[in-house]
């Protein structure tokens, strides 16, 4: 085996949900449905990450939080095909699912962390040559091999005397300095070199970002991507859906927190702030207002944050209900569901400036939530900024729908869990 894969993982976890709801409520079609939400679930808290399989007791909280969350969907979902279709998936009852959840906990921790530990010694990495100086690209690749079951580099190859001295047992040469591997080209072929990867592929996949070193470095090709994105019509009608969708649902709640706010501090209800979006373009971005009217420094907004917080913002904030306003500026255009969040402008100024590359983040609208949001924590600092910028750059330069319906899914987890989260 040469990665870990995480499908024989769900797979297993699949069979045993269903199997578990199965001796509860002997409903075949319940059994088989049932799974599949809390799948879902699992993935969508990040469960079967390598980060939480090794340590047991997160493995099984994070289980634990899957579980009862998608049983509670699936009582919704099956309670409604019962009573308004058929009966084929048996009558569902809480009790049942309470006591599958308290069963699926500990078996799908479990399965999952001794499951994890016997593929991990099957993981075989290969060994590759890399074309580029040892210094230039050490840090970067020491941290790929750190976190790939895939890749050792244990060679390094700066002229031609050196490719005819490549060691035995070499699977491929990764090349890290393009300029260095044209010069090198003719002799590679002629010893028949012809699996040839190049480090932007190797990083993007094992690191999920775009390290800046990595830019500057292959500068011609991700000018070359960068300038060729363009905004996908999927990303369109995704954004259409879902924020009519949220707006519906959550326009109750809006209600009653706007109450909330009015009794607490009175008017605004509303925080408005302009922000850059696509293209460098200024927009009003709005969210419910979770801080005091007073003390507020124009030039410093984050000054006093914690000392200003309304009693309804301490909630709001840390379930990130303040920001559901924003499901109306995505409806209008000014930003997507998913993508790079958007900057104040005083902070924009600052990182245009300060940070190379900064200006690609902008091909995207900017997003409720992000790739960097879920991957990364919340920057105070430029050197943390520039790290989120990394992630940042990853999605703009890999956006997809599969990516997109990723971060949906797992922006839940960083609700739950606070991740990135002030």
């Amino acid at each position: 085996m040469r990665r870990y894969n995480p499908f024989l993982l769900y797979l297993a976890d699949y069979a045993a949900i269903g199997l578990i709801y199965f001796v509860l409520s002997r409903s075949v079609a319940g059994s088989l449905f049932l799974p599949l939400v809390c799948c879902l679930s699992l993935f969508s808290f990040r469960t079967l990450d390598r980060e939480y399989l090794i340590d047991f007791n997160q493995l099984f909280v994070r289980s634990f939080v899957a579980i009862a969350l998608a049983n509670l969907i699936n009582y919704a979902i099956l309670r409604l095909i019962y009573l308004s279709f058929f009966s084929g998936v048996g009558r569902v009852r809480l009790t049942t699912l309470a006591m599958h959840t308290i069963v699926c906990a500990p078996a799908v921790a479990l399965l999952s962390y001794y499951l994890f530990r016997v593929l991990k010694k099957k993981i075989k990495p290969c060994n590759y040559a890399v074309i580029g100086r040892e210094e230039e690209m050490k840090e970067l690749l020491e941290e790929i091999e750190k976190k790939s079951d895939e890749y050792r580099f244990i060679q390094f190859i700066e002229s031609k005397d050196q490719v005819k001295k490549l060691r035995d047992g070499i699977a491929g040469i990764v090349v890290s300095d393009y300029s260095l591997y044209e010069t090198l080209q003719p002799e590679l072929k002629r010893l028949n070199c012809n699996n040839v990867i190049f480090l932007p592929h190797i990083a993007e996949t094992v690191l999920k970002r775009i390290p800046l070193k990595l830019v500057e470095k292959f500068k011609a090709y991700y000018e070359t991507s960068f300038n060729a994105i363009v905004e996908n019509a999927y990303k369109k009608i995704l954004d259409v859906i879902l924020a009519t969708l949220a707006l519906i649902i959550t326009s109750p709640i809006v209600l009653i927190i706007a109450i909330l706010i009015f009794l607490e501090d009175g008017r605004p209800i509303f925080y408005r702030q302009k922000r850059v979006g696509k293209d460098g373009k200024e927009f009003e971005f709005v969210k419910l207002r979770s801080l005091k009217q007073r003390d507020f420094d124009p030039d410093n907004p984050n000054k006093n944050i914690e000392q200003r917080v309304l009693k309804i913002g301490k909630f709001i904030r840390k379930y990130r209900l303040d920001e559901l306003p924003q499901f109306w500026l995505v409806l209008k255009g000014d930003m997507s569901v998913v993508g790079p969040r958007p900057e104040m402008v005083e902070y924009h100024l600052q990182y245009v400036n300060r940070i190379p590359y900064y200006h690609y983040r902008l091909k995207l609208k900017p997003g409720l939530t992000g790739w960097a949001q879920i991957n990364y924590q919340h920057t105070t600092t430029l050197e943390e900024y520039r790290t989120k910028l990394e992630y940042d750059l990853y999605y703009v330069k890999n956006h997809s729908i599969l990516l997109d319906l990723s971060v949906i899914l797992k922006t839940l987890e960083a609700v739950v869990f606070k991740r990135g989260a002030r």
